[in-house]
């Protein structure tokens, strides 16, 4: 985990997360299919696996959401340094896989009050003289609860960050200024990626809320057709306000599962194409900053003296004419001692130096 990248990691919480999701709407399915077939009858052993595997399933995928929303706050926020966040990255997976186990051994040991009903058409829970899958069941209710809190909280950070930022450079602009107005608009792919974390923070409160606080109602009846009803509505013979509440509360936990494969896999690839674009236009600014006209006069100060006499040769030459012309005047304009070239008899420079120190002494002798 911590050798890979955050998108990596993200594609793995969702590959596993698309996993729990698809059980998820399995179970939905098997409860429709008793719907349809309303002669059909249960047994206590069909109950409690269906119990068991529904609500596991349930809190995994909670689990995995607050996961996700925990690499997402932590790729965007940066709250601690790159060590502490590899061991975090390193420790979130591993406490996620011993919270959920706890939460199912949890669930297991409510597998005995679980029962048929006496027609065989339903299941029920039933506490009497029970006290321990009482217990397990508050602490079921606490656990969807803390996972609730986790996704909330986190992108609600995460959100809070992003303004700030933008705050803080737009108050830097407007002091760096003359005008008091504020000269800095919010870009837009701040403006994309808000809306786009708001939305999958506020689809999955909806969706999860009322189950979770539904479960801390101590009422049995409620508790029954809430966590291990299979037939709603009572085999659609009641239609109660309260068994509405129950119907809806369960059918959002579905809708939240088929609604993931939209939000994780459509609206995930336009979250991370904004990231990137934030995060290559991070990498940009960062690298014009760094060729600044300092650095490029360090760097000329680096050059050595020889490659700047190249230099001037070559500029003079693409100036005034050729290579050889420029080399002969710098020669004439040197004295012989000073200059290594000179003392080369075969190079051309050495026989245009001689010829013109003949010609010289030609016009000296015919002068006197």
């Amino acid at each position: 985990m911590s050798r890979s990248s955050p998108s990596d990691r993200l594609r793995g919480y969702i590959s596993v997360l698309a996993v729990i999701d698809l059980t998820v709407l399995m179970a939905l399915l098997v409860r429709s299919l008793y719907h349809f077939l309303p002669h059909f009858m249960l047994d206590t052993s069909s109950c409690r696996a269906m119990f068991v595997l529904e609500n596991g399933v349930k809190i995994t995928s909670l689990t995995v959401l607050s996961c996700i929303s925990i690499e997402r706050y932590i790729t965007i926020r940066k709250p601690f340094c790159s060590e502490t966040r590899r061991k975090f990255v390193n420790a979130t997976p591993l406490g996620a896989f011993i919270f959920v186990g706890v939460v199912i051994a949890a669930i297991v040991v409510q597998v005995t009050s679980v029962n048929v009903s006496t027609d065989g058409m339903n299941c029920v829970r039933s506490y009497r003289g029970k006290a321990t899958p009482r217990v397990a069941a508050y602490l079921t209710a606490v656990a969807f609860l803390v996972d609730l809190t986790i996704i909330s909280v986190n992108y609600f950070q995460i959100v809070r960050h992003v303004r700030r930022k933008f705050t803080k450079r737009r108050a830097r602009v407007q002091a760096n200024s003359r005008v008091r107005e504020s000269l800095v608009n919010e870009p837009r792919y701040m403006r994309e990626m808000t809306a786009a974390i708001i939305r999958v923070g506020v689809f999955h409160v909806i969706c999860w809320l009322p189950m979770s606080l539904m479960q801390f109602i101590p009422d049995n009846s409620i508790q029954s057709e809430l966590t291990a009803g299979i037939r709603l509505f009572s085999n659609f013979r009641e239609f109660s306000f309260t068994r509405w509440i129950i119907f809806i509360a369960t059918l959002l936990t579905s809708v939240n599962a088929a609604g993931d494969w939209i939000f994780y896999a459509v609206m995930n690839r336009d979250l991370r194409n904004l990231i990137r674009f934030a995060t290559e236009r991070r990498k940009r600014s960062t690298m014009s900053h760094a060729a600044s006209p300092s650095t490029n006069r360090s760097l000329r100060q680096q050059v050595p003296p020889s490659m700047k006499v190249l230099h001037s040769i070559s500029y003079r030459s693409s100036i005034g004419g050729s290579m050889d012309d420029a080399a002969g005047a710098s020669f004439l304009q040197s004295s012989p001692k000073e200059s290594t070239v000179s003392q080369e008899p075969n190079s051309p420079y050495g026989v245009r130096a001689k010829i013109s120190i003949l010609t010289r002494k030609e016009s000296d002798g015919d002068m006197v």
